[in-house]
């Protein structure tokens, strides 16, 4: 099959879609053939990823955790392409903080971003696939953190596993509307939200040493995969993650020591 028409025909919203892995998604789902809403609390950042990418794009301002903005987001995307066939959910935040540093609010607006906005999020994706009675794909963004505990990553770690699992219970659920659910589970990859902590002298270092491919992957290597999971090449798969990590997870992650720990508030955002 010609990859830059496998998604021919398709509708796709990407929240979180302005940054980081969201922004190669998005890139990566119009090159297949899709048409996209880049969906981010980010107006400005969407709009811009939405004009490089081109005619075939469009965005949408809303917050993951409101149940109406999301709603509203899904609602747009159906009316202007008269259907929802693909759905992305990589908005994603998270903070290096010892658990007996980090406040409840900073723990919260984690699982809040994390993790109860993709239950809002897929909420309004499944109910919108459902009433047009065609099917179709939703893939969450997990973490190699749902699955390997982190020093200082207490509220991320809880909150990419719960998108774990949460995934495959709405697998369960929507199977019988045609809809499958899957999880991408990207490991160290270099985005923004990355950078500040590869920037910290000594962690770029700590960290690919425990990477068997002894490099952080590309947002273009996780969007290949997102790509593949939503295409019909993946249409046995559904209530799985899919880890994309360079053999990470064969191997201890670093320690808490090896890097500097931040208190920094945590900012709404695309993902990672």
């Amino acid at each position: 099959m010609d990859l830059k028409t496998r998604l021919k025909g398709r509708v796709a919203i990407v929240v979180g879609g302005a940054s980081g892995m969201g922004k190669a998604t998005a890139h990566r789902l119009v090159q297949e053939g899709a048409r996209i809403v880049i969906v981010d609390r980010d107006d400005a950042a969407a709009k811009a990823a939405a004009e490089e990418i081109g005619a075939q794009a469009t965005h949408f301002s809303a917050n993951v955790t409101d149940e109406a903005s999301m709603e509203a987001a899904v609602a747009y995307a159906a009316n202007l392409y008269g259907q929802l066939d693909i759905a992305v959910n990589a908005a994603g935040v998270g903070a290096s903080v010892a658990l007996v540093n980090q406040t409840v609010e900073q723990f919260k607006q984690i699982q809040d971003i994390n993790l109860t906005g993709v239950f809002i999020a897929c909420k309004a994706e499944a109910r919108q696939m459902i009433t047009q009675g065609q099917g179709g794909v939703i893939v969450n963004f997990a973490s190699t953190n749902a699955v390997q505990p982190a020093e200082g990553l207490a509220a991320y770690c809880a909150s990419k596993a719960g998108v774990a699992m949460f995934t495959q219970v709405a697998a369960m659920e929507l199977s019988s509307n045609g809809i499958r659910v899957v999880g991408i589970g990207p490991g160290l990859t270099d985005t923004p939200m990355v950078q500040r902590v590869l920037s910290v002298p000594g962690a770029r270092e700590a960290f690919t040493e425990n990477i068997l491919l002894k490099r952080p992957g590309r947002p273009e290597e996780i969007a290949a995969s997102v790509a593949f999971l939503v295409s019909d090449d993946a249409s046995y798969i559904t209530g799985s993650t899919l880890y994309v990590e360079g053999g990470s997870l064969t191997q201890r992650y670093p320690e808490l020591s090896r890097r500097q720990s931040t208190q920094a508030p945590v900012v709404a955002g695309g993902s990672r």
